[in-house]
């Protein structure tokens, strides 16, 4: 199965997420997010892992209390049930799946 981009509707907060919830089992999502000053990804926790990859800028997680500085290139999981959240001073482009 292939996804386009261009057929995916952004979300109101720019996010794409591609809709594959229904179409395979092992993933709930896969999404491309921007997070800047003004668009902070907010602590929050839900059932579920998640594995963001930083693919550009710099920013700062938040996982379980554990906050680390990260840049393009790494990887951050993101275990269920765990509160985590991203900040920025910049523009930082990541991609999340879970």
């Amino acid at each position: 199965m292939v996804i386009k981009h261009k057929n995916v509707t952004p979300r109101k907060d720019g996010t794409i997420s591609f809709p594959i919830k229904d179409r395979q089992n092992i993933l709930k999502h896969f999404a491309y997010k921007l997070v800047t000053p003004e668009k902070p990804f907010r602590p929050h926790s839900h059932d579920g892992d998640e594995i963001w990859y930083i693919i550009s800028g710099k920013a700062v997680v938040d996982v379980g209390g554990e906050i680390t500085e990260v840049e393009a290139n790494d990887l951050i999981i993101c275990p269920s049930n765990v509160s985590h959240g991203m900040t920025s001073d910049g523009e930082v482009y990541w991609l999340c799946i879970g």
